[in-house]
């Protein structure tokens, strides 16, 4: 009687557990919101690069960079590219990417307003308020992000990306929205 109890125990509790392990991939379990899943990144990668989300710089300066195939595009005053993302809505005062998005992408937040450098049209820039109170520049209404993988000025891995939810893009001077295919990048040649 006693094993029977206990093998019924163990049928009722392999039937609770078992959906929870077997339950579908969402958006929000298949891995693309985990930061250690970016892609051509290992999660040992991931714990090296990817820190907290830096703190605003004084005054954020917007410049230009140009390559091929994308032309010219935006780069903050390191030359470090600057994305915008699709699941954002253009001209809206919020952010959607945080927590483990904003360690990914972290957002290009400044103190002041921001200038604007050669190429770039200063009635373009903007900044909203992100929920932890500092201020997110943005361009033609896009809030700007860099990607946690561009190590170098000049490099553009998250272009193209389909991650945490939608596609990253680049963003021309003129506030257009750069879809262009990446070039093949080399990966950096180890000093």
């Amino acid at each position: 009687m006693k094993s029977s109890l206990l093998a019924g125990g163990i049928l009722v509790a392999a039937f609770v557990v078992a959906p929870a392990l077997a339950a579908p991939e969402t958006a929000e379990t298949d891995g693309n919101d985990d930061p250690s899943q970016v892609e051509g990144m290992s999660p040992e990668e991931s714990e090296q690069q990817l820190e907290a989300t830096p703190d605003p710089i004084d005054q954020a300066r917007v410049e230009t960079d140009e390559r091929e195939p994308f032309g010219r595009y935006l780069t903050n005053q390191d030359g470090k590219s600057l994305y915008m993302f699709e699941q954002d809505e253009q001209g809206g005062d919020y952010s959607t990417c945080y927590e483990s998005c904003a360690i990914a992408w972290p957002p290009y937040t400044t103190e002041e307003p921001p200038a604007a450098g050669e190429h770039v049209d200063a009635d373009r820039l903007g900044v909203i308020e992100r929920e932890d109170g500092t201020q997110q520049v943005t361009y033609d209404g896009w809030p700007l992000y860099f990607f946690a993988r561009d190590v170098y000025p000049g490099d553009a891995l998250g272009q193209g990306l389909e991650h945490m939810g939608g596609p990253w893009y680049l963003i021309s001077p003129e506030g257009e929205i750069l879809k262009e295919a990446p070039a093949e990048q080399a990966e950096p040649v180890e000093p």
